[in-house]
């Protein structure tokens, strides 16, 4: 199915829609002559992501067309990050790449975006004007990139960048199916107390894989999982809950023991961390 992103101009509050509104997945959120008229709760759906079924003549069907979940190419209007959002800045280097954490302020469209200067070990970092950078962030289920530029530092009366309005963001829906390769040493706690460790060998925002030279847990049991992630730059150490989904044969390497998890109970700041662990290895650095 191909869909069309909405945004708010698109819907016509308090009144009939005149087609089903869906989900990236094609699931039907409103159905067509619905009518929608809490501003607020629109707001936060968009930034969720709406959208409506294309008609054939509006989007034919092409082997080049992005499916839903793809790299998409939008305007900021429609990825519609807000003041208050934390967005990371990755400097623009052949061989190595700072990363800073900053928060969006503001932004004049079409010239600049307002965010906080950004800080490393409790100091100011030296900006030049001119510098460019990756600007990467999370809306909702989406994660969102764009190049950018620094137009003018600021210290008065707080130390903040304007950075260049962009043409143009990348954005990449974030699944809880989405599973990238790690290497991550991983201690296992169980109900009855007893200890062990693997290595967890790929990840989703859902779940994970281990491999370990004999079995850590029964099919269907609840454990405890502890280990180090390094998103955006920061070294967190997580400790999450999780139930043992799948135990087997490792089909690669003769000898281990394959166990599939599902982490249960995740608090939304951990949630954040796995999502941006596994944006950082899905999203391209070649926009």
């Amino acid at each position: 199915m191909s869909l069309i992103a909405l945004v708010e101009e698109d819907i016509p509050l308090g009144k009939a829609l005149p087609w089903n509104v869906v989900d990236a997945d094609g699931k039907v959120l409103f159905p067509h002559g619905h009518v929608i008229d809490n501003k607020p709760l629109l707001g936060q759906l968009l930034k969720l992501g709406l959208f409506r079924s294309a008609p054939q003549q509006e989007a034919p069907a092409s082997p080049a067309a992005p499916a839903a979940g793809d790299g998409q190419i939008s305007s900021l209007a429609q990825v519609q990050l807000a003041p208050g959002d934390l967005v990371q800045l990755q400097t623009l280097h052949p061989t190595h790449a700072e990363r800073y954490q900053v928060r969006m302020i503001g932004f004049h469209a079409p010239v600049s975006l307002l965010v906080t200067a950004p800080m490393q070990q409790g100091k100011l970092v030296f900006v030049k004007e001119g510098q460019q950078f990756l600007v990467r962030g999370f809306v909702g289920k989406d994660a969102v990139a764009y190049k950018t530029r620094v137009l003018k530092s600021n210290l008065s009366p707080f130390p903040y960048l304007h950075l260049a309005y962009p043409d143009s963001v990348q954005s990449m829906r974030i699944r809880s199916s989405a599973r990238v390769s790690v290497d991550l040493v991983t201690a296992i706690v169980r109900a009855d107390g007893s200890q062990g460790s693997a290595r967890m060998t790929d990840m989703s925002v859902g779940g994970a894989r281990m491999l370990s030279p004999k079995p850590v847990a029964q099919k269907e049991e609840q454990i405890k999982l502890s280990f180090r992630i390094n998103p955006a730059g920061l070294d967190v150490y997580l400790t999450i809950n999780a139930r043992v989904r799948a135990v087997s044969n490792d089909e690669t390497q003769q000898g281990l023991i394959a166990t599939g998890v599902e982490f249960v109970d995740i608090s939304e700041q951990d949630r954040l961390y796995l999502t941006n662990m596994v944006y950082q290895n899905l999203l391209k650095d070649n926009l």
